[in-house]
């Protein structure tokens, strides 16, 4: 199992984020690049019989290799200081074109660019695109030797300002992603405790108007108190149920109001919903069921995944709601909220399943027969 874990290249891949994913793509794209470009120059060296090349080559590669993985900006995965490796790379570049023997000048502009372009602003990248070929033309290098150096530091710096850009757009886009669903569970709790407080909060404030009245006349002997006390009792009974009411449902509880709801959240955290039949096929028996299934489940595909698109399916003694890309199958088949769920649905003869893979989970729901035949004409 060790041995797999070393040769298999997708299994870190297949567990990484979408930012995590485009970051290690970037940084090793520009890895791949100098390694084949310091394989070219090496390959050139050693068929001119060059040592020194062939080492200043191989020492300049491993160094733009560790500067590339400390440069955040193109996915690095290191935050080290870059100074030392950038020095070791430009002092055997230097060595490169001066004491080789064969035409390195292009291999080291492309090698020297790559990290270069990363750390600096483009403006001192394309001067000196301008620059290299002025000292390049006066060391004698050809008409094709000059515009060719030019063009690859050009192209070399607007690639990698260009992949920055990319990945930082990407980040920004991930992060906006997370902060619109925790903003949308945000909302979902303001609305909570706004129908917590208009109604509790009214019957509360009475019931200690009311008890403050009835010990005042409770001092006097006056019989008035035990009229209050009764008020205060029918507020309380009241109240508990109206406490009972939003605990249960926020107020009531309505498959088709959860229905609007999740499609509400959704739409906020950037997901697209499908709808696959209509409320009205759920039984009127067990709705309340279905709408805490609806709850439960855009919950944890807000909680426990990465999803862009969402399917929920109404179907005469079912539900399903699947969602792509969870986070983790295991975790998200181990939500707290699911082991509730399965008491309600019990109580009713229902069942629940799920069906956790790698690019899907879905939360598929049977109600039974005999349970809801008896209302299917009314629904």
């Amino acid at each position: 199992m060790r041995l797999r874990d070393h040769l298999d290249p997708t299994l870190g891949w297949r567990g990484s984020s979408d930012v995590e994913k485009v970051r290690t793509y970037t940084r090793q794209s520009f890895q791949f690049i100098v390694v084949a470009v310091a394989v070219a120059s090496m390959a050139a060296s050693a068929q001119a019989g060059d040592a020194i090349s062939t080492a200043a080559a191989l020492v300049c590669v491993v160094s733009a290799l560790v500067v590339l993985h400390r440069i955040p900006a193109l996915g690095g995965a290191s935050s080290a200081d870059v100074r030392a490796p950038l020095c070791v790379q430009i002092a055997a570049a230097a060595v490169l074109v001066v004491v080789g023997a064969a035409p390195n000048l292009l291999w080291v502009a492309i090698l020297v660019t790559t990290p270069i372009a990363a750390l600096v602003d483009l403006r001192w990248s394309l001067g000196a695109a301008v620059v290299a070929p002025v000292v390049a033309a006066a060391s004698g290098s050809t008409a094709l030797e000059i515009t060719l150096l030019a063009f690859c530091i050009v192209a070399m710096a607007t690639t990698v300002r260009l992949s920055m850009w990319l990945l930082r757009i990407v980040t920004e886009l991930a992060t906006t992603r997370d902060a619109a669903a925790a903003l949308s569970v945000a909302e979902e709790r303001l609305r909570f405790s706004r129908d917590l407080h208009d109604v509790v909060g009214r019957a509360l404030s009475a019931i200690a108007v009311k008890s403050e009245l009835a010990a005042a006349l409770a001092r006097r002997g006056d019989d008035r108190a035990a009229a209050q006390m009764d008020e205060v009792r029918v507020l309380a009974r009241e109240s508990m149920t109206d406490a009972r009411e939003l605990v249960r449902g926020y107020r009531s509880v309505d498959v088709a109001a959860e229905l609007r709801g999740a499609q509400s959240l959704l739409s906020a955290a950037g997901i697209r919903t499908e709808l696959t039949g209509t409320v009205a096929d759920i039984p009127g028996a067990v709705a309340e069921q279905a709408a805490w299934v609806v709850r439960e489940g855009v919950t944890n595909i807000l909680r426990h995944s990465r999803a862009t698109y969402c399917r929920i399916e109404f179907g005469d003694d079912r539900l399903r709601i699947v969602n792509d890309r969870p986070t983790s199958p295991e975790r998200a088949g181990d939500g707290t909220g699911l082991a509730g769920l399965r008491e309600r649905l019990a109580a009713v003869g229902g069942s629940l399943t799920v069906e956790a893979g790698a690019d899907t989970f879905t939360l598929a729901v049977e109600f039974a027969p005999m349970t809801t035949s008896p209302t299917k004409g009314t629904s």
